[in-house]
């Protein structure tokens, strides 16, 4: 490891930046989410959530999949996204945890969907950038000085290498990530239009046999799955900065029906659209 990663001066109870900044940066013992228990739930936080391992394992739950996170894994997950956290004995690394609000000016955007990659020679240049967001917010919290940190670390984000395979053996396959990212493209814009996962492959020029593979390989979900996500993530977003009516949200969304939006939101969010919308503008 970079000697950087080896400073543990700061007991683990500690906060690095102050609450009310909007923005923390803490060691990753001292990060817990849902307890100890494995069996516990996945539950949403109001805050983006950026976790980034450099020794030991820890192991993510969300709804519908779990992911161990090994050393160099950095994962991105958005506000309002459910998942349970707990590490192993021995696992380190850093959180960030920010504010949505702190995000809006940034440039390029933060990812709008879960996000995962690898840190290899840039680790130090990671370290720097997390510490100079935590004294920059502890400094000026809503200064410009923080969105350009914040656009650096997204920068940073956008140019990670693929997420590490810590359950298999041998030689991975070559994840088919721009087959994955023009799916994504694809089907943002067709949301609504009801258009069958078999009628994006064959314009993406495959077969959904293909895709499947392509998004098992680089996401560790099916193509439907990715398809439900991105629903769910335009929910999230569509919930938090419009007053669109929610079964006109969910026709827009690719949902057959009202009921069918909020049956899916609550599985996501363990919380009704209507709830959601409410808790995150307060």
């Amino acid at each position: 490891m970079p000697e950087a990663l080896t400073v543990r001066t700061t007991p683990a109870s500690r906060r690095i930046t102050p609450r009310r900044a909007g923005l923390r940066l803490v060691p990753l013992p001292a990060f817990g989410w849902t307890g100890t228990d494995p069996q516990a739930q996945p539950r949403t936080r109001t805050e983006h959530t950026l976790i980034w391992v450099t020794e030991g394992r820890m192991l993510l739950r969300f709804p519908r999949q779990s992911v161990v996170l090994g050393p160099g894994d950095v994962r991105y997950i958005p506000a309002g996204t459910a998942f349970a956290a707990r590490t192993d004995l021995g696992t380190d690394g850093y959180v960030l945890t920010l504010s949505p609000s702190l995000t809006i000016q940034v440039d390029p955007p933060m990812p709008a969907a879960a996000f995962s990659g690898s840190i290899g020679h840039a680790s130090d240049a990671m370290l720097v950038n997390l510490r100079e967001l935590a004294e920059e917010a502890a400094r000026a919290p809503e200064g410009k000085a923080l969105t350009c940190q914040l656009s650096l670390l997204s920068l940073r984000l956008s140019r990670l290498d693929p997420e590490q395979d810590h359950h298999s053996s041998g030689h991975a396959p070559v994840p088919d990530r721009p087959l994955v990212d023009r799916f994504l493209a694809l089907a943002a814009t067709e949301l609504g239009d009801g258009r069958t996962l078999a009628d994006m492959a064959q314009d993406l020029g495959t077969t959904l046999t293909h895709l499947d593979r392509a998004c098992a390989e680089t996401r560790s979900q099916r193509a439907i799955d990715v398809l439900n996500d991105l629903r769910l993530e335009r929910a999230a977003e569509l919930l938090c900065h419009t007053d669109r009516p929610m079964a006109r949200l969910a026709l827009d969304l690719g949902y057959v029906s009202h009921a069918h939006f909020t049956r899916a939101f609550v599985a996501a969010t363990g919380r009704t659209p209507e709830a959601y919308r409410s808790q995150m503008r307060e």
